[in-house]
């Protein structure tokens, strides 16, 4: 619309610029015609036509333009060039209304596309009798050049007001339309990092997109109501787990002197106080804390391993399945590290999900101490190797198993408390390797 509007206006211009530079050369040459006809006015009456064709030569040599005067029968009496045909058309229909003592028209505006010469004549007249008639055969190549480069300029002109008017208009109605998903895309980098009670604005945007934010501040209040009873799950269960964990500690500590199993049975209620503290942790936060207290010895992981792996060897045995303890290197770690936690969540997994032979092994990787434990069984596919340990996730092939999806939540949140971290992988021969990688303390002496 703007395009057309502006084209509607510029024909006028374009079309005046043309007829000026027609009018411009016309006028200036029918003064010249006009003071032929007065010098051909004598000579014609006389028949002493010399001077006039030495006048026609000399005009020609000047200014570059053909001139010749004929009678009133139309023949011609003096020339600056031979062979005039005065049967062309425009010069014939020139001198038909010369000769009949009227001035032709003013010719048509000059276009940088055509062709052709401007005739001008003007009649020589005695005493109100026409006696012939001086014509100007007028080249238009520079006023066509002058008139294609006004256009030129016009036209230049037309496509900066047209890019001025695209830019005045288009610009700020595209900044309207793309602000609601720039403001989409962030908040959806928003949702990413953790921040789901993110929202973007749905207030004086269109339609088709005031109906995306509203679907996407659906689906981050859905996600954050989820996240939010998954909390509450988790602290309520932990909160139901102090009671009667306090109160079987305490049952358990008058038994504790009369029996050693009991001891054992006090240990294990440890660890379940324990276990209910890093639950309350989930259910707080997904960063890690840092309450390391740097003032204890490092943690020997290979030595950690091997004495938790003693009572693991049992309970595979009795369920007739194969344990390997694999590369023992010693490596110091964090003290706070629940290695026995840990463990045991892998351990526990590897028996359920998948398949013997597991093998279990503690080996140096730069920087890092790795404790690998891999088994044999089907093992998870690439998409599922991305969501291991998240909360409450669960391989499809395993859903029907019992269990939370917390195990290796707890792990991924037990190793990120010392800056460590947890990755899966397909191993070579099939099955899965969990690795929990932990930073090395350097100043450890095995």
């Amino acid at each position: 619309m703007v395009v057309a509007l502006a084209i509607v206006a510029v024909i006028p211009l374009a079309n005046f610029i043309a007829t000026s530079n027609s009018r411009t050369l016309f006028l200036s040459r029918s003064n010249d015609a006009d003071w032929f006809a007065a010098m051909a006015e004598s000579p014609l009456q006389t028949g002493d036509i010399a001077n006039l064709r030495e006048l026609a030569v000399r005009y020609q040599e000047l200014y570059d333009t053909p001139v010749f005067v004929v009678d009133v029968d139309s023949r011609v009496v003096a020339t600056s060039v031979s062979g005039v045909d005065v049967k062309e058309e425009d010069i014939a229909t020139a001198l038909h209304s010369t000769l009949a003592g009227r001035l032709p028209p003013e010719p048509p505006a000059l276009w940088p596309w055509a062709s052709g010469e401007m005739i001008v004549s003007r009649p020589v007249v005695n005493n109100g009798s026409v006696l012939g008639a001086a014509v100007l055969r007028v080249p238009t190549d520079n006023a066509r050049e002058q008139v294609q480069r006004g256009l030129l300029l016009l036209l230049g002109g037309l496509l900066i007001s047209i890019g001025a008017i695209i830019i005045g208009i288009v610009r700020p109605i595209t900044r309207w339309v793309l602000r609601p998903l720039q403001d989409l895309d962030n908040a959806t980098h928003q949702i990413t990092r953790g921040a789901l009670d993110t929202r973007v604005s749905t207030d004086g945007r269109a339609p088709e997109l005031r109906r995306l934010g509203d679907s996407f501040n659906s689906m981050a209040l859905s996600l954050h109501q989820a996240r939010q009873r998954e909390r509450e799950f988790v602290a309520d269960a932990s909160h139901q787990l102090r009671t009667p964990l306090t109160s079987a500690r305490i049952h358990i500590e008058g038994l504790s002197r009369l029996s050693p199993t009991a001891r054992f049975a006090l240990s294990d209620i440890d660890r379940l106080g324990r276990i209910v503290q890093r639950l309350s942790r989930l259910a707080g936060s997904d960063r890690p804390s840092a309450d390391a207290e740097g003032n204890e010895e490092p943690l020997d992981l290979a030595q950690a391993v091997k004495e938790r792996l003693v009572g693991w060897k049992a309970v595979y045995s009795a369920d007739d399945l194969e344990l390997i303890i694999g590369e023992m290197v010693p490596g110091g770690v964090a003290p706070e590290l629940e290695v026995d936690d840990i463990l045991d969540v892998l351990l526990d997994n590897a028996s359920k999900y998948g398949a013997p032979p597991v093998e279990v092994s503690v080996t140096r990787d730069g920087t890092e101490v790795v404790m690998s434990v891999r088994d044999h069984g089907l093992g998870l596919g690439s998409r599922d190797l991305k969501k291991v340990g998240e909360r409450f996730w669960r391989s499809a092939h395993h859903r029907e198993m019992p269990g939370t999806g917390l195990g290796l939540a707890i792990v991924r949140s037990e190793a990120a408390r010392v800056g460590g971290r947890v990755v899966a992988r397909p191993p070579i021969g099939g099955g899965l390797v969990i690795e929990v990688r932990v930073p090395l303390i350097d100043d450890y002496d095995a």
